[in-house]
C-alpha cells in the first residue's frame, strides 16, 4: 500500500534506530486492518488508506509522546552503556598503573635478594671478620648478631666452606624451618690460598617474596587484559547501536 508506507517514511525520517522501526511496522498493521475496513465499506483502495491516515492523526499526539519516551529510553541505554564502556576503561588504566608500579617494585626487591650476598660479605669484611674466616669459634655470635639486621631479613641459612673442606666450617639456620622457595646464592670470602682459592660463602634466601609479587603481577595483567578486550568489544557494540543522533522530527 504505497499511500501507507509514504506516509509512514515521512514519520521521523531522520530516526533509524530499531525502536522506531518497531513502533513503524506496528502502526503499519493498524493502519492495513483500518483501510481494509473503508474498503469494505466500499471505498477506493486509495480514498480507503486517506482515510485510515485520517483517522489515525487523531491519535499523532499519542505517537509522538511514545516516540519522545522510545528516545528517552534509547538516551537512558546509552548512558547505561558509557558506564560500563568507562568501568572497564578505568580498570584497563588501574591495571596498568599498579601493573607499571609493580614490574618497578619487583626488579628492586629481585634486585635486593641478589646483592644480599655481597651486602652481608661487605659487613663481614668491616667486622673484620674476612680476615679470619677459618676461624669460626672467634666470630659466630657477631656474625649471628649481624643476620639479626632487618635487611638480612630474607637469609634463611648461611654456610662457610673453606676451600680445601668439603664440609662446612660455619653453619647458621633461622627459626624459620623453610625449606621450599629458597634461592641459592654464593660467593667467595676471605683472603685466596695459595691456589688461589678462597672460602665460599652459602646462602639460603627465601624467594617467596619475590615469587609472591610475580604472582600479583600475574593476576593485575591478566585483570588488564580482559578489561581491555571487553572494553573494546563494548566499545565498537556502543559505536555500531548508537552510531546515529537522535533527531526528533514532526510529522
Amino acid at each position: 500500500m504505497k499511500i501507507i508506507d509514504e506516509y509512514l517514511n515521512s514519520l521521523y525520517a531522520n530516526d533509524k534506530s530499531q525502536e522506531v522501526k518497531d513502533l513503524k511496522e506496528e502502526l503499519k498493521g493498524h493502519l492495513v486492518a483500518s483501510t481494509n475496513e473503508f474498503i469494505a465499506k466500499g471505498y477506493s483502495k486509495e480514498d480507503a488508506q486517506l482515510e485510515a491516515i485520517n483517522q489515525f492523526d487523531d491519535g499523532a499526539e499519542m505517537l509522538k509522546d511514545l516516540h519522545k519516551a522510545l528516545n528517552e529510553s534509547k538516551k537512558d541505554n546509552e548512558r547505561l552503556n558509557k558506564r560500563f564502556i568507562n568501568v572497564f576503561r578505568n580498570i584497563f588504566i588501574l591495571s596498568l598503573i599498579v601493573g607499571l608500579a609493580t614490574l618497578v617494585y619487583s626488579d628492586r626487591l629481585v634486585d635486593k635478594v641478589e646483592y644480599l650476598r655481597y651486602d652481608l660479605r661487605g659487613e663481614l669484611y668491616k667486622a673484620g671478620i674476612e680476615d679470619k674466616i677459618d676461624k669460626p669459634e672467634t666470630y659466630k655470635k657477631q656474625l649471628e648478631s649481624i643476620l639479626k639486621d632487618k635487611k638480612f631479613k630474607y637469609i634463611r641459612f648461611v654456610n662457610i666452606t673453606l676451600p680445601s673442606e668439603k664440609k662446612p666450617i660455619y653453619r647458621y639456620s633461622d627459626d624459620s624451618n623453610q625449606t621450599k622457595s629458597m634461592a641459592m646464592r654464593g660467593v667467595d670470602i676471605g683472603i685466596p690460598d695459595k691456589n688461589g682459592s678462597s672460602a665460599y660463602l652459602d646462602l639460603g634466601i627465601d624467594y617467596r617474596p619475590v615469587l609472591r609479587v610475580g604472582s600479583f603481577f600475574n593476576g593485575v595483567f591478566y585483570v588488564g587484559v580482559l578489561s581491555l578486550i571487553t572494553y573494546i568489544v563494548l566499545l565498537v557494540r556502543y559505536k555500531i547501536k548508537f552510531k546515529k543522533t537522535l533527531i526528533y522530527k514532526k510529522a
